[in-house]
């Protein structure tokens, strides 16, 4: 039987190991200038920035996948509402009985998890190899390659180059490769899900209420950082052919060309699994907490658990706007930036790479100078919670004025030759001058411009052109041009590539970011502040469930259809319908980002409603070391003027 003394001695060790650094008995003296908070924040920031890398690749990478896979818009958006449907599933129960386990191993845990999710996501090209180059039979059925790989017109005599793809070009890996990606993105949806569930809310338990809004700040500007380093390895990694050691025939600027997406999961998935591990060596508190963890559990299981944990997020009229407000302001970001990179291939004539520099360097680098900034604005002069809820109003308010104002600047839409079918929103392609061109079909997109009349064919199959010029890069004998005897150059005419605005719009872009993220650590910071310490966890699992369901899940889905729904001319492969090769672009401006505009200024609708209830916190930055919860339920302490009902 264990004396008192014993009993002491024991406790006494059980809680060095809850405050001290290490795995199990292994706690060295040297490892513990670690056991603090700004040591953690620098390791979470190093975790925060793999993880934003691994986050930003699906939004730069899908429409190449799309591309690579033959698959539309709205099945991409499934591997999108993958990822939401698991955080759905599992942010409810990280957040409440994340705050029973060490937290910092569960973001390692949760980090080897998303490691793991890009390494299958990177399989298929593993798995099925590289797209392999359009080929056709001669009048012999002799397997041959077109001068080029170009889609050359031919007659009846010929076979056509897609029926022989679909003989020799892995038709069958489409589904197959839908369903891996759709596991690796549920997958990733843990470790993103563990990391904002449990990460914020540990900060902010562990140093004062002054100087929370600081290190929220800090690691939600980092956060933004890895998505700027994963949009550049995406456009370095999109430069270089799916196959690197490989040459295709053709540039990167060619509609064809099928980027090297896969290499930057490789990339993305070690550096995750090193940044993960010294997560695994943190405390479960540290002794600088203004929240001590014994009291929290304590005070957990005082207070009715789950059921009245749900009653408690209910009543909270504050929560309640908060979440309608994100509801409608995330379907609206979120969405837009789903479709930003296509948008700008399609609408703004820009590669891939170029498009996933841009996404990068327009809005994710002021929407991390934007948090600092507010960050620091709310450190250094502390406004009230009233203060507080009129800059996000404004802030977010300003985002719809600045997107909506993109609805000015768009390009004249591309001056393809067809005929445009107004009941189905389509364009057929098949003239007359194209009569005696059987083999001609929309599998690969290679547009040729002819110069006299500045109009863009499809292909040179399209223009009716039977021969090709490899030394000056052009295309004769050509049916459809205004003078047969003339010459049609590869790629778009020049008129189709002149666009002044698109500079006009990123403005816009980068104005409408830095604004509306100064609101950012201001969200975060009323959140906690609205709730017990005991349910900040829950809460914020709860509101990335409930916004799951509400925003991403329908959100993905939506702005997926939107893109299919203004399509001109879809790839057809093997009889059955691939990726959207040509876009309404006005059809695609107005819609796009007309619906985002709409969604934001709902948003703004309920941050104007919450002014009104601001009077409910008073206490916004003293720390409250005991938080009583009385028989009823209700908080004293902490947030003692937050009303619940």
């Amino acid at each position: 039987m264990m004396t008192t003394a014993q009993n002491e001695d024991s406790n006494s060790n059980c809680d060095h190991t809850k405050i001290t650094c290490g795995v199990g008995r292994w706690r060295p003296r040297w490892l513990q200038p670690m056991a603090n908070p700004m040591m953690f924040l620098f390791i979470l920031s190093l975790v925060a920035i793999a993880k934003g890398m691994a986050n930003s690749m699906p939004y730069s990478l899908m429409s190449t996948i799309e591309k690579r896979y033959s698959f539309d818009s709205k099945i991409s958006s499934i591997h999108f509402f993958a990822c939401d449907i698991c955080s759905m599933l599992v942010s409810p129960i990280v957040g409440y009985y994340g705050v029973r386990f060490n937290r910092p191993k569960l973001i390692g845990y949760g980090q080897l998890i998303l490691s793991f999710s890009c390494i299958l996501a990177s399989s298929p090209y593993f798995i099925y190899g590289p797209v392999s180059i359009n080929v056709s039979y001669d009048s012999n059925s002799n397997l041959t390659y077109t001068n080029n790989h170009h889609q050359i017109c031919s007659s009846s005599e010929s076979k056509s180059f897609q029926s022989i793809d679909c003989n020799l070009n892995n038709e069958n890996t489409v589904w197959p490769a839908v369903i891996i990606l759709f596991i690796a993105n549920f997958l990733q949806g843990i470790g993103i899900t563990i990391f904002f569930v449990i990460g914020m809310p540990f900060i902010d338990d562990n140093v004062s209420k002054g100087s929370s809004p600081m290190f929220l700040s800090i690691i939600q500007s980092i956060i933004l950082i890895g998505p700027v380093f994963g949009f550049t390895l995406s456009a370095l990694c999109l430069n270089m052919y799916e196959d690197p050691w490989n040459d295709p025939g053709f540039s990167h600027t060619d509609p064809r060309f099928i980027g090297a997406w896969w290499l930057g999961y490789i990339v993305v998935a070690v550096l995750l699994a090193v940044t993960s591990l010294p997560m695994f060596l943190f405390p479960a508190q540290f002794s600088t907490a203004t929240t001590d963890l014994k009291i929290l559990k304590t005070k957990m299981k005082q207070s009715g658990g789950t059921l009245e944990a749900i009653r408690r997020f209910i009543k909270n009229p504050l929560v309640i706007l908060f979440f309608f407000g994100n509801t409608f302001r995330y379907l609206g970001n979120s969405g837009f930036y789903q479709l930003f990179t296509k948008y700008l291939e399609t609408h703004y004539r820009q590669t891939s790479s170029n498009a996933s520099l841009i996404l990068g360097s327009a809005s994710i680098l002021p929407i991390s100078i934007g948090i600092i900034l507010g960050g620091l604005w709310i450190t250094w002069f502390r406004p009230n919670a009233r203060l507080l809820f009129i800059w996000i109003f404004l802030a977010e308010l300003s985002t719809a004025f600045f997107l909506g104002s993109g609805l000015l600047f768009g390009c004249n839409p591309i001056n393809l030759n067809g005929i445009m079918i107004e009941n189905e929103q389509q364009l057929e392609l098949k003239t007359d001058c194209m009569a005696n061109c059987t083999t001609c079909s929309t599998r690969s997109f290679e547009p040729i411009c002819d110069p006299s009349t500045r109009i863009t064919y499809f292909s040179p199959c399209h223009a009716g052109c039977t021969s090709y010029d490899a030394t000056n890069l052009t295309f004769s004998s050509c049916s459809c041009l205004s003078q047969p005897n003339f010459h049609a150059t590869n790629g778009y005419c020049t008129a189709d590539m002149d666009c002044p605005y698109l500079k006009y719009f990123l403005l816009l872009i980068v104005l409408e970011a830095l604004i509306s993220a100064t609101a950012k650590t201001g969200n975060s910071l009323i959140t906690f502040r609205t709730v017990e310490p005991m349910d900040k966890s829950f809460t914020n699992g709860v509101l990335s469930s409930l916004l799951s369901i509400s925003t991403f899940i329908p959100g993905t889905l939506l702005y997926g259809y939107i893109a299919d729904s203004v399509c001109l001319v879809w790839e057809s492969k093997c009889g059955k319908r691939g990726n959207c090769w040509v876009y309404d672009q006005d059809r695609f401006r107005w819609t796009y980002i007309g619906i985002s505009v709409l969604f934001l200024l709902g948003g703004s609708c309920f941050d104007f409603i919450m002014i009104f209830y601001s009077d409910r916190i008073k206490n916004m930055y003293d720390d409250d070391d005991i938080v009583e919860v009385n028989d009823n339920g209700d908080v004293d302490g902490r947030v003692d003027a937050v009303e619940m009902n």
